[in-house]
């Protein structure tokens, strides 16, 4: 009998982030709303949206992406 072999995992973050442990966001409901949109005017997940703006905060951004 043979087993069907499972699909690679999709991993939306990027190589080498820790994902096992999240960080918790609390935000105002206004606030949600404005990540939300973001998110869906750049085809990306709140996540990936929240990451950015941490890194842009930090400086750690590298000049040139989005």
């Amino acid at each position: 009998m043979v087993k069907p072999t499972l699909p690679a995992r999709r991993t939306r973050a990027p190589n080498g982030a820790i994902s096992e442990r999240p960080i918790a966001l609390r935000l105002l409901p206004d606030e949600l709303a404005r990540v939300k949109e973001k998110a869906d005017r750049e085809q990306r997940s709140m996540a990936s949206v929240y990451r950015l703006a941490v890194l842009r905060d930090l400086g750690l951004m590298e000049k040139g992406q989005p």
